[in-house]
């Protein structure tokens, strides 16, 4: 075998990313309104159209960031990664979106944004070394656990504006305990 692997980056790239921001989320402390007697406030978005827009240029990159991990376009291994990575990232939107509506709240568009964007950061350290069903899934829990993670940072008193922590550090370490999980060989 090859040991660990992290092939373009959910361990060294975002689950040390997010975990860095929740350090600096622990530092900095709470936005003045965000906690009112200890209980989280909600503080909308200024602009969600933009917050979507912005979710899907980066949904864009990550179609050149994951397959250009492979180093070469010659490489079979880049329609797999493709393929994994654009499953994971929908799945992880839908899961967010029905997880929340399982749970009695209303579909979120910048929750389905994470969502996404939670998948998308899940998918990338196994993304070359799993068959697509193991991609849907990956995608799925990560949709799943940025939802709870949003909810267990604002419990927790740290204040998360756009939810770095749990797209990033929480799906991160996701994505590199999936690999070992559902690699391929």
């Amino acid at each position: 075998g090859h040991g660990a692997v992290d092939f373009a980056g959910s361990g060294v790239v975002h689950a040390m990313g997010g975990f860095i921001g929740l350090a600096g989320a622990l530092v900095i402390g709470p936005r003045i309104g965000k906690f009112v007697g200890g209980r989280p406030q909600a503080i909308p978005g200024h602009h969600i159209p933009m917050v979507v827009v912005g979710t899907f240029i980066l949904a864009f990159g990550w179609f050149g960031f994951n397959p250009g991990s492979t180093l070469s376009g010659t490489d079979l291994r880049i329609s797999a990664v493709v393929v994994n990575t654009m499953l994971a990232g929908i799945t992880g939107s839908l899961s967010a979106m029905v997880f929340m509506q399982i749970k009695g709240m209303k579909p979120d568009p910048s929750m389905m944004c994470n969502g996404m964007l939670a998948g998308l950061v899940a998918i990338t350290a196994p993304c070359a070394f799993v068959d697509s069903w193991a991609a849907v899934v990956i995608g799925a829990v990560a949709g799943v656990l940025v939802v709870i993670s949003v909810f267990f940072w604002d419990n927790h008193g740290v204040d998360d504006p756009v939810g770095a922590i749990s797209v990033h550090g929480i799906n991160g370490l996701w994505g590199i305990i999936s690999a070992g999980i559902f690699a391929n060989g």
